[in-house]
């Protein structure tokens, strides 16, 4: 990649990383921000725009008349953190947002606090029939658009990366309301898995389009969360599911996450630590090839309970991807976990910060096994 140093010595972290191995060290993914309160803005953000700015900026950046400087922008921001130590491939996304999984289905789009957010469309169950994946519809225009502007425009200077909506189990909550969701497991549970088996083939239906359009990238896919992955990946989130038992996840969602599996050559699944009780169903899905294990903070179990999980995720032969864990946090994990197939997603204010702590990585005894 022209616009990031090293990239071919942080290509052989990230293909040892998904063979279960280990190169000079385990690939790094550091953002810079002094901490990481959200996935969706970081607590540095000096500005709180209108609901209005937002929405109009968001559309601006789908729309090639009006977002050649907006594209720019993005693209300065890539070349201005290329001298970054760490294995974050530079990458601008096509979709994606936690607005968009509503939105592809005809949900109303609206802005608050500096996010976008859809509403629901299922006020009673008996609208469930008529909604449909509509390939014409305008966000999915819009993002297999920017996905064509994106991949023109890089001319492999960067990775375009395919904005996949969510999994099943979100697809549902985005288009009926988590609250209402959850109680349709037990009073509607037909109903909840006629739609989730919707939301599935609306995933594939819109993967297929996206990957139709974004070529591989040495080989691989960079996915959401800036991972890179070998041939057509995906990342799958399920944030739903961390209200459900594990039973329900098994009888609802884990079997259309498999068939979302099989139908790319790699998949691994975004987990907040809340939803730990559910990484032993995922074990079993043999064609689900990672974990990601997020940082909850205060809402998170205790450290010891997930550290356990992730050690099982590593004994099962599954590939751990470790989440917003602050570097002083990461003292009290890496020690107890191999380097083989781990991968590290944390942040620090400063590149000088940022090298100090990668030179550190390389210091501790785990990083020595081989």
């Amino acid at each position: 990649m022209l616009q990031k140093d090293g990239w071919e010595q942080s290509l052989a972290r990230w293909r040892a990383f998904w063979g279960g191995e280990v190169a000079d060290r385990p690939p790094v993914l550091i953002y810079q921000m002094a901490s990481f309160s959200s996935d969706i803005s970081p607590e540095t953000a000096t500005e709180i725009s209108s609901p209005n700015t937002i929405l109009a900026r968001q559309l601006a950046y789908y729309d090639p008349t009006k977002n050649t400087a907006l594209l720019e922008q993005a693209e300065q921001s890539l070349a201005a953190r290329s001298q970054w130590p760490d294995d974050m491939p530079p990458a601008l996304a096509a979709g994606g947002g936690v607005h968009f999984t509503g939105a592809i289905f005809g949900a109303p789009v609206r802005a608050t606090a500096n996010m976008l957010t859809s509403e629901p469309l299922i006020a009673d169950w008996a609208q469930a029939e008529a909604i449909r994946y509509n390939p014409n519809n305008e966000w999915v225009r819009r993002a297999l658009g920017l996905a064509r502007q994106l991949v023109a425009r890089s001319a492999g200077r960067y990775a375009v990366i395919p904005g996949l909506i969510e999994g099943p189990s979100d697809i549902c909550a985005a288009l009926r309301g988590i609250t209402q969701l959850a109680g349709d497991l037990y009073e509607h549970p037909q109903a909840v898995m006629r739609l989730a088996t919707k939301g599935a083939e609306a995933w594939l239906a819109f993967a297929r389009d996206l990957f139709a359009i974004i070529p591989l990238y040495d080989g691989g896919t960079v996915t959401q969360w800036n991972l890179w992955a070998p041939g057509r990946a995906a990342a799958l989130q399920e944030d739903f599911c961390t209200i459900v038992s594990p039973r329900q996840y098994r009888e609802f969602f884990l079997p259309l996450d498999r068939e979302l599996a099989q139908s790319v050559d790699l998949l691994w699944v975004h987990v907040h630590a809340g939803a730990i009780h559910l990484v032993d169903e995922l074990l079993t899905v043999e064609e689900i090839r990672g974990i990601q294990i997020v940082n909850d903070g205060i809402a998170s179990p205790p450290l010891q309970r997930v550290l356990s999980m992730m050690r099982r995720i590593q004994e099962r032969g599954k590939c751990l991807i470790v989440r917003k864990y602050s570097p002083e946090e990461l003292e009290s994990i890496l020690p107890y976990l191999s380097p083989r197939g781990l991968a590290i997603d944390t942040y620090c204010p400063t590149l000088t910060d940022a090298q100090s702590w990668l030179e550190r990585l390389t210091q501790w005894p785990f990083a020595r096994e081989r």
